[in-house]
């Protein structure tokens, strides 16, 4: 997938982020030179103190140098700890980031299934009762639609379990492509898929079921594997809040029932058609 640049109101700001990469990197490198040049100075003024003692200086000479190579000490120091406290901070920084990074992946693993790049069933019973309650709060209709893959064991059996599973991982694009962005699409356990579709009547959850069904039972070339053998397509069951359940479970539930009735009519490998009412 191409790569999006950042849109065009954000390039004010990352250009001044690059300014101030610069800039902070200009000022660690001065800070890095002066300590090493303030070391060599410490060092041979030590060097010089050590070996010279009261020969080369008077005694009032020689106190204002030992001042004077306290505060060079002193000045070093400063600049010691001051470049350790940068690289500190750029150490926090580098493994705040990484933890970051690390954590939204464990989120993703967390709700996303591997083969499909789908939501989970974990998430997608999370998100049904959050939607469920948005739903009866504000008096919205909200349709589940659940999908199950039909003679999906000939497929496994005729060409085994790998396309088997480059099969799922194809159909979980196609969904995908055939929802909404406001619509949360999951894998729901083995050949079963499951769609939550907010604000959505039954009649538009239908026919979101049938536009899936329509995809999947034209399509031949699955992911480079011509199926011949295999007349594939999916059944659906569908239901909706209010008309047929009043609470998460039972839409759940009523969808599911209506999903298994629907198996009953799927078509045999000679045919296809079926009437699209509310169970498919």
């Amino acid at each position: 997938m191409k790569e999006q640049s950042p849109p065009s109101g954000d390039r004010p700001a990352l250009a001044e982020a690059t300014v101030e990469t610069g800039q902070s990197r200009a000022t660690s490198a001065w800070v890095r030179w002066i300590s090493r040049v303030t070391g060599i100075v410490v060092f041979l003024a030590l060097l010089v103190w050590s070996q010279s003692g009261d020969s080369l200086f008077s005694p009032s000479a020689y106190r204002i140098a030992g001042i004077a190579l306290i505060l060079l000490v002193a000045v070093y120091t400063a600049l010691v700890v001051t470049q350790a406290g940068r690289a500190n901070v750029s150490l926090e920084r580098s493994y705040s980031e990484h933890l970051e990074r690390l954590s939204e992946s464990l989120r993703h693993l967390a709700y996303h299934d591997s083969l499909t790049g789908l939501h989970n069933h974990r998430y997608f019973h999370d998100h049904l009762r959050s939607e469920f309650e948005r739903a009866r709060r504000y008096g919205h209709q909200l349709s589940v639609v659940m999908l199950d893959v039909n003679r999906f064991k000939e497929v496994n059996d005729h060409y085994g379990h790998l396309t088997g599973d480059e099969l799922l991982s194809f159909l979980g694009r196609l969904i995908a492509e055939n929802v909404r962005s406001s619509d949360i699409a999951a894998r729901y356990g083995g050949d079963e898929f499951a769609l939550i579709l907010p604000e959505t009547d039954g009649a538009a959850a239908r026919n979101t079921a049938a536009k899936i069904r329509d995809v999947v039972s034209k399509r031949r070339d699955w992911g480079g594997r011509l199926l011949v053998n295999v007349a594939l397509d999916v059944s659906a069951g569908v239901a909706t809040f209010p008309e047929d359940a009043m609470t998460a479970e039972e839409l759940l539930h009523e969808a599911d029932r209506a999903l298994y009735a629907s198996k009953e009519h799927a078509p045999t490998p000679k045919g296809r058609g079926r009437p699209l009412g509310k169970v498919m």
